[in-house]
């Protein structure tokens, strides 16, 4: 989920929309815990990087 990059103001996490958009679309649980999100956001942008980031072939 691209929006991942974009840090909720003041912290440095994604937003209560991008958790509410990753449970409709399925991706995490409706029930998942602070730590899930964390994690689960985490991935996202681990994923972006390694897609998107310098030395990515599609960069």
């Amino acid at each position: 989920m691209l929006s991942a990059l974009v840090n909720y103001l003041g912290a440095n996490d994604a937003g209560a929309g991008f958790y509410q958009l990753a449970k409709e679309l399925r991706l995490l649980p409706v029930s998942a815990s602070a730590d899930e999100k964390l994690g689960f956001w985490a991935e996202q942008v681990k994923r972006i990087h390694a897609r998107h980031g310098a030395g990515s072939a599609r960069a």
